[in-house]
């Protein structure tokens, strides 16, 4: 039997190898999607525990304790240092995660203090902490032997007005009273790296601490009448080492440390909430992306095995006249499949490993890269996937052998040709697809601010968004045959009388045969259309993003300062406080060598409450800047319309120079307080954060010189999230004054660094801690969400043009084959061959060429009935660009090109077909059959 078989899958083997690449395809595919799955999530908790350090600005992985335990149980620092560690001991026995480093201070509450230079009624706590020595440069010390030696930081050094070598008395409770203790600064230190993962807390944090050894921690401890002593440990864990196959687990163990302990706490568990969110995202996105493609090749697979099997139908009935059952033809065919489906299992797990890869290396749509795709590795759950699409294959072939399985041979002759209407038609199913594809685009495009909103808050997606427009190209494709079809009876009868014999015989095979073909027809049409519009969502994905990546930035690069801020308090209580500007000329020599064309300050301040008549708002955006230099430098990107603005930007920044005292302002400011050009508004500052939080120290009176809707680096619309998650919509105010205006009234303050790089020129060629554009894009493309988006898009397209170009070229090389007997029946009768080919072109007009016309119009109308509402899931925020639909000529021709070799050999290998075939061998053949 297993011989048997073999020796029937050579007799065919064209048409089997090319079963074999559409299941090895399938197979692949569905290999892919456990792959793309973890390792998109890898990716994803590696950039949200990346996001977290840098927003945050603490170590991503935090374990933490924080309390007091009573001095009578802990007599000593040591002991409760000891209790300290056997937490983090027990937390990672569960989190099995290396531990990156651990930070722990204990303190005594202190008391009042005076210092030796005048400083009266301060409030210091003494703090002892392990390894300090080993992370912190010492700015300034002074040994004294004489009393008991503390460190500070520089931050309680400026805001006490402290130096080396001064000393503090501290009074302390010491049950009778209170006593007086000495100490003497011997050192005024610093970090030695911040961003060192040992400094959860920073010494700015500890303000109030003064640092001292543990010797005299424990004599201090002595003292004190103090009950309690208070602690906090930090315990920093590697979070490259959590993944998607151990996360759930963890967040379990840390959710019962929790419970179990209400002192406990971490920063892991947030992160992992909303990984949880988006991996679910990533898994409805990637089926929502695959199943189009699934189908796509299960109509390529459906349309081969037809061809076999009709071709076998012979072999069938002579099987079953020999006395072979229906259940042995069966399991003969089920043999034959299962090779097949091994065999494409076999090349499917590698295809898919390879396909996911190339996928994942994609940073546009059709470019892939050689960036790091580390986290796409093999997964065990990859096998698992390929024996399910495996079995899928071997049903989907063999189940309709049973029907051709009949037991009379009569039977057989009375299906050859179905002219029976398909039960689609009948129902008008295309129609209903059709209006229920309508309906749900109607019910989206209501719902856009919604589902804007649910995509900021990290809430599933609705698959069905994405999935609708492959229901309206299938719906449309079978409404494309319905009309196909009264097309062809329309010109029959409407010039049957004058056709040659050669055109009535090929409008009556279309005529009988309409029904059949118009698989192929559907096929097509998915095919053309679905390319069209995977190319056109990638391509407008990408470069909306990019042109709202240059317009927040507005320049080539933005360097952010490091400002020092000087606070000071004054003997009559209130505080004095100044920036430090560093040397701006480092940055002018820029242009001098070549690097830039053009260099600026921008002061920016986004704590600016603006007034007007009766009017006010608060938090809009300053940006001062010299109208010059920011013309040289700044950029605006504008959209595809080019209608940000009524006129050029420069014509505003030539307003603002004429007015000393002038400022631009958002369009939205100005309807907000019924403002126009040569009006006059109040803008007023607020101190720095680290001074106070709500006092407004200077005021300017300025004049309206013009108003716009767009400016370099400005984004009208910002989003705030609640404690809750939910996000709130709130647009921005931008007010743009003059530099020299904004200094001279409010002081220095920081600004930002923007440039504009000359030809040739990268930020590498600057400083490595730049902000630019091509960096951020650079990130963009490289999230997780972008990435599966142009992976998936680029293989379906490139499985598009494989599988049409195949599955044209076969289709009708097969039915070519099919009908040799007919073919030699027109040329005995006397029918020239040009006459035949004429036949057949005209068939390929109607059967191939509308077909793909179709397809091609109905990619471009689903491009723009659902491009931008897909759009909304990587592109939620409102901004000043809108959404713009971009089609690639590139891709269009690529596309065409491909059809138009495919057409173009299809007809070649028919006419060479046509031209070897033999009349008499033919004529043979019918009376044989």
């Amino acid at each position: 039997m297993f011989g048997f078989v073999i020796n029937k899958l050579k007799n065919r083997k064209w048409l089997n190898l090319c079963l074999l690449m559409g299941v090895a395809l399938f197979i692949a595919l569905f290999v892919c999607h456990p792959m793309f799955e973890k390792g998109a999530g890898n990716q994803i908790l590696d950039r949200l525990f990346t996001d977290h350090a840098t927003q945050q600005n603490e170590f991503p992985a935090q374990m933490s304790r924080e309390g007091t335990y009573a001095v009578a149980d802990y007599p000593d620092s040591q002991s409760v240092l000891d209790k300290l560690s056997g937490y983090e001991k027990k937390w990672t026995e569960y989190v099995d995660i290396n531990k990156v480093s651990s930070q722990q201070l204990i303190t005594l509450s202190g008391g009042r203090a005076d210092t030796e230079f005048g400083g009266l009624n301060h409030y210091f706590t003494i703090g002892y902490l392990p390894g300090l020595s080993e992370y912190v440069d010492v700015v300034k010390s002074q040994t004294d032997t004489a009393t008991f030696e503390c460190s500070i930081s520089e931050k309680t050094m400026d805001h006490y007005g402290l130096v080396a070598g001064e000393k503090i008395y501290l009074h302390v409770p010491d049950g009778s009273g209170k006593k007086e203790i000495s100490f003497v600064i011997s050192q005024i230190c610093r970090e030695k790296d911040i961003n060192d993962p040992y400094w959860a807390k920073t010494l700015s944090d500890m303000g109030d601490v003064i640092f001292v050894s543990q010797d005299v921690f424990d004599e201090m401890m002595q003292y004190y009448s103090e009950d309690n002593i208070s602690y906090s440990d930090f315990l920093m864990l590697d979070y490259r080492q959590i993944n998607t196959e151990n996360a759930s687990l963890y967040d379990g163990y840390m959710e019962q440390f929790k419970d179990a302990d209400k002192l406990y706490n971490d920063n892991i568990r947030d992160t992992l909430e909303r990984f949880f969110t988006q991996q679910k995202t990533i898994k409805l996105m990637l089926w929502a992306l695959e199943l189009p493609c699934l189908v796509l090749l299960i109509l390529f697979i459906r349309m081969i095995s037809a061809q076999i099997l009709s071709l076998e139908e012979n072999d069938i009935l002579v099987l079953r006249s020999r006395g072979a059952t229906k259940l042995q033809v069966f399991i003969l065919y089920l043999q034959q499949s299962g090779i097949i489906a091994f065999a494409g299992c076999v090349l499917g797990i590698v295809l898919g490993y390879i396909m996911c890869r190339a996928a994942a290396s994609t940073d546009g749509f059709l470019r892939f890269t050689a960036k790091d795709i580390g986290t796409y590795r093999f997964v065990w759950q990859m096998l698992v996937y390929a024996v399910a699409a495996a079995v899928i294959m071997v049903l989907f072939i063999t189940v309709p052998v049973w029907k051709k399985s009949k037991d009379a041979i009569s039977e057989h002759s009375k299906e050859r040709i179905s002219k029976k209407k398909p039960l689609w038609e009948k129902c008008f199913i295309d129609v209903i697809l059709l209006a229920l594809s309508a309906y749900l685009l109607y019910n989206y495009n209501k719902q856009k601010s919604m589902l804007a909103i649910s995509v900021l808050e990290n809430r599933s997606i609705d698959p069905v968004m994405i999935l609708d427009n492959s229901l309206f190209i299938f719906a449309t494709a079978l409404l494309c045959v319905r009309l196909t079809g009264l097309i062809i009876l329309l010109v029959d009868r409407l010039f049957k009388k004058r056709f040659s014999p050669a055109m009535y015989a090929s409008f009556l095979q279309l005529k009988r045969t309409r029904y059949n073909q118009g698989f192929l027809a559907v096929f097509l049409i998915m095919t053309v259309a679905g390319g069209i519009f995977d190319a056109n969502m990638a391509r407008t994905m990408n470069s909306n993003m990019e042109k709202r990546i240059v317009y927040n930035v507005g320049c080539d690069a933005i360097y952010n300062e490091d400002f020092r801020l000087r606070i000071q308090k004054n003997k009559d209580g209130s505080v004095s406080w100044m920036y430090d500007e560093p040397d701006f000329g480092k940055y002018e020599s820029l242009k001098n060598e070549g690097i830039c064309d053009g260099v600026t300050r921008v002061l920016e301040d986004e704590r600016v409450d603006i007034s007007a008549g009766s009017g006010s708002v608060s938090d809009a955006y300053l940006m001062a800047i010299n109208t010059k230099e920011f013309g040289e430098t700044a950029k605006l990107q504008s959209d595809q319309n080019d209608d940000i603005n009524d006129a050029h930007w420069f014509n505003y920044l030539n307003e603002l120079a004429k007015e000393p005292d002038g400022v631009i302002i958002s369009s939205n400011l100005a309807k907000a307080l019924g403002l126009k050009v040569g009006d006059s508004l109040n803008y007023s500052r607020y101190v720095p954060e680290a001074v106070d939080d709500d006092q407004i120290y200077a005021s300017e009176n300025a004049k309206v010189c013009a108003i716009v809707k767009g400016f370099p680096g400005y984004e009208r619309y910002t989003y705030e999230t609640d404690v809750e998650g939910n996000v709130t919509e709130q647009e921005k105010y931008l007010i743009v004054a003059n530099y020299a205006t904004v200094v001279e009234k409010f002081g220095m303050t920081p600004y930002s660094v923007w440039m504009n790089l000359s030809k040739g020129k990268t930020v590498d060629d600057i400083y490595k801690n730049l902000t630019s554009a091509q960096q951020l894009i650079d990130e963009n493309k490289n999230s997780a969400t972008v990435q599966i988006t142009n992976g998936m898009f680029t293989l379906s397209f490139i499985l598009s043009l494989i599988v049409c170009s195949v599955g044209f070229l076969l289709y009708w090389v097969m039915t070519l084959k099919q009908r040799e007997l007919q073919f030699g029946i027109y040329r005995a009768m006397g029918m020239r061959m040009r006459e035949v080919k004429a036949m057949l072109l005209n068939e390929q007009i109607f059967l191939s060429f509308l077909p793909l016309l179709a397809g091609a119009g109905i990619g471009i109308t689903a491009t723009a009935m659902f491009v931008r509402l897909i759009s909304i899931i990587y592109l939620p925020q409102k901004h000043n660009i809108g959404v713009n639909v971009y089609i690639y000529q590139s891709d269009m021709l690529e596309l065409a090109g491909v059809l138009f070799v495919a057409v173009a050999v299809c007809y070649v290998v028919i006419s060479r077909l046509l031209k070897s075939m033999k009349i008499a061998q033919a004529l043979r053949l019918g009376e044989d059959s």
